[in-house]
């Protein structure tokens, strides 16, 4: 049995995809989530092995009262990290546990043992799920560590025979997306320039993109004109949009 979260503000939709998903006799959906926050608490609770990740939903705020992630691929970043830093702890121990075995190597056997194999994961597995099919988002997506990259209105079976590849170690991505990404390149933007594209992406101000970057003023308008002409567009939210679908910022 598959075990999924599904994470999707739409309230509508989510509720039609998880009715969908449960008619399916290997699949198993354990909880759902709205926001960026309740979907890190809902996959803390239940481990799923599979999550279902919209790209733009709302941040929501955690349990200290600090907000969520920006946004899906922010949060599939954030779950990919915890993966590595679990991941090298249990290395860790595992290393000090051999320096210290003197005697016979006993292993667990039964679920136990399929906890501690290669196989095991700390982490879901994720598929992202976006309305908008564009090269930035699946190259965003990968670079956070999510192994698929679906459009909404993928048919459902597609989706379901996703879910089973991913949850089998294998990547899934929309090919046509795939070479749209590769088609795109590196970025022409300099590190500050993509900094300050950022700051703009998340509604900032001239005055609050400097403050947060110690710049002054003047140099944030002076990245931000140098970014509108490498990226040959007319403005600043044109310049944001193109980075963001092209997967700069």
């Amino acid at each position: 049995m598959i075990r999924l979260v599904v994470a999707d503000d739409q309230s509508i939709l989510r509720s039609g995809l998880v009715a969908l998903l449960r008619l399916e006799p290997d699949l198993e959906v354990v909880g759902e989530a709205a926001d960026g926050a309740s979907t890190l608490a809902t996959v803390a609770e239940h481990s799923p092995d599979v999550l279902l990740l919209d790209v733009q939903m709302p941040a929501g705020t955690r349990a200290d009262g600090t907000p969520g992630p920006s946004d899906g691929i922010a949060l599939a970043q954030e779950l990919h990290e915890l993966q590595a830093a679990q991941e090298a702890q249990e290395a860790q121990a595992q290393g000090a546990g051999q320096e210290g075995t003197t005697g016979p190597d006993v292993r667990a056997s039964g679920s136990e043992s399929r906890a501690s194999g290669p196989e095991s994961r700390a982490q879901p597995r994720i598929i992202v799920l976006t309305t908008f099919g564009r090269a930035g988002y699946l190259r965003r997506t990968m670079e956070a560590g999510a192994q698929g990259f679906m459009v909404k209105d993928t048919p459902v079976e597609r989706l379901v025979d996703a879910i089973r590849r991913v949850d089998q170690g294998l990547l899934v991505v929309d090919p046509e997306l795939a070479a749209q990404s590769l088609s795109v390149g590196a970025s022409p933007l300099t590190t500050k320039e993509t900094e300050v594209l950022q700051g703009a992406a998340a509604g900032g101000s001239t005055a609050k993109i400097a403050a947060t970057l110690f710049l002054s003023e003047g140099t944030v308008r002076n990245h931000i004109s140098s970014a509108i002409g490498k990226l040959g567009v007319a403005n600043r939210a044109e310049a944001v949009r193109a980075a963001s679908d092209n997967g700069w910022i």
